[in-house]
């Protein structure tokens, strides 16, 4: 997906910023439906280049470097597609098998990396999903690439956990509504005249946090019937927010670390789980929102800054 977004912009192009004695050429054209996180992330590995006092340029995305040959620079960017993906999957062609079984027993998911001829060019690759990492790592067949991985999650604002001002019942964020199971949610959710709206194109995070400030309930369904990695980018933000999610179910879901906060169900019982999360919602967000979930994200939190500090320091110690 971000290949055929990048495909449809401008020729990407540089704004090159100073901080301590590092160059950064960022990307100010990035996917926008990433683009927040891009921003989270540069601003993770500025902090810990700075406090590394390192003397480097570093490209982060997929820009052209502006610094000449004099000094190679370092290459940083995103991997924001889904790995966990079934056999026959679409853009799955050539993806090896791996070791996370299938719900159904008949096989194992594929582990597929878009685009990895990119991401071999690369000197650290951000991955936002746990799931996305282990399925990765443990299936033996990408170890190069898993040694320059570093998990960065999600966590775009400060979490706010009260009740107050949540006029929007329910929320669903699905840009392209016309995807088959997702259209097919949507009319069983007119039919059932549950109190669901469906917003497009809404990526800017100041407006995706009010928004996330005024819903009760967010409900999260894969775009296709075999592309099973959590979207993560949609729903840790608004869990932050203290928003109630209930999500079609997904793979390797207790190797995340809020898992218990998330309503889970299968597909097909999405509208009757919205329905009975509506008519309870405050007993649901008692049960999501405590303060072993804030403790939760604030060691996610220390961890992301740790992984980052650790990715310079591996790129800095194999640059001498």
């Amino acid at each position: 997906m971000l290949r055929k977004l990048r495909s449809l912009l401008p020729r990407p192009h540089c704004r090159v910023e100073r901080h301590g004695r590092c160059r950064f050429a960022l990307d100010p054209n990035y996917p926008l439906h990433v683009r927040e996180y891009y921003h989270h992330c540069v601003g993770l590995f500025v902090d810990a280049f700075v406090r590394a006092d390192a003397a480097v340029d570093v490209v982060f995305g997929p820009q052209p470097s502006p610094f000449g040959p004099q000094r190679p620079p370092l290459r940083i960017d995103l991997q924001p597609e889904h790995t966990l993906v079934r056999p026959g999957g679409r853009d799955s062609a050539g993806a090896p098998s791996g070791t996370v079984p299938l719900a159904d027993g008949s096989g194992h998911y594929l582990v597929r990396l878009a685009d990895e001829a990119y991401l071999r060019t690369l000197d650290t690759i951000i991955e936002y999903s746990r799931p996305n990492l282990v399925n990765v790592r443990e299936s033996g067949r990408f170890d190069d690439l898993a040694a320059r991985t570093t998990l960065v999650e999600p966590l775009l604002y400060p979490p706010r956990f009260d009740a107050g001002g949540r006029d929007i019942a329910a929320l669903s964020l699905m840009y392209d509504d016309r995807q088959p199971r997702r259209r097919r949610f949507l009319d069983d959710v007119r039919r059932a005249s549950l109190p669901l709206r469906n917003v497009r194109g809404v990526f800017d995070a100041v407006a995706l946090r009010r928004l996330y400030d005024r819903t009760r309930v967010l409900v999260n369904v894969h775009q296709t019937d075999d592309h099973h990695t959590f979207e993560e980018l949609r729903v840790l933000p608004a869990l932050l927010r203290g928003v109630v999610v209930v999500s079609e179910d997904v793979p390797l879901r207790e190797r995340i670390p809020y898992h218990r906060a998330i309503v889970w169900c299968p597909y097909e019982a999405l509208v009757d789980t919205v329905r009975d999360v509506l008519a309870r919602v405050e007993e649901h967000r008692a049960r999501a929102f405590d303060d072993a979930l804030a403790a939760t994200f604030a060691a996610m939190t220390r961890e992301d800054r740790e992984g980052v500090e650790g990715a310079v320091r591996r790129m800095l110690a194999a640059r001498g």
